[in-house]
């Protein structure tokens, strides 16, 4: 797959997460489904990191450090929306600065021990920004509100 459309099939992920994001209510944020699960702010803002800032960190090998007994961190919809927005712009950037060669087989590695070519690498990362969208989407499920396939999938 070339660059761009890594960055379209992207970008179409991006949009159900924005308008689901829109519907998480602020008197929320706390909730979460059990005591090991992450709460509905700091699943947004996991999300709003999305594809571009991991990949980034993965193609600069520039992981931020993980401070002991420091949890998740959590936002509220305006932040995780504004970061969203952040996150195409550095995936745009990210793929810019890379040629279609080192995008095919540069090889790079996370700290946790995955590695592989980057396009590959890609897609992994946006598999896990899928499987979080699906859990927001469940989150959201549980609360109530009227979501459904149109909106896990079209925005």
């Amino acid at each position: 797959m070339k660059k761009d459309d890594f960055y379209q099939y992207a970008v179409d992920g991006y949009r159900p997460v924005e308008n689901m994001m829109k519907m998480v209510p602020a008197d929320k944020l706390d909730w979460k489904p059990g005591e090991s699960f992450m709460s509905l702010g700091q699943l947004i803002r996991h999300l709003a990191d999305g594809i571009g800032t991991e990949l980034e960190m993965l193609v600069r090998n520039s992981w931020p450090q993980q401070v002991e007994g420091q949890g998740m961190p959590s936002c509220d919809v305006a932040d995780a929306l504004s970061r969203l927005e952040r996150d195409k712009a550095t995936l745009r950037s990210l793929l810019d600065s890379v040629s279609e060669e080192e995008f095919a087989e540069k090889v790079v590695s996370t700290p946790w021990g995955a590695s592989g070519k980057l396009e590959r690498m890609a897609f992994f990362f946006q598999e896990h920004f899928t499987n979080h969208k699906m859990q927001l989407f469940t989150y959201l499920k549980l609360l109530g509100f009227p979501v459904n396939t149109q909106t896990l999938y079209m925005g």
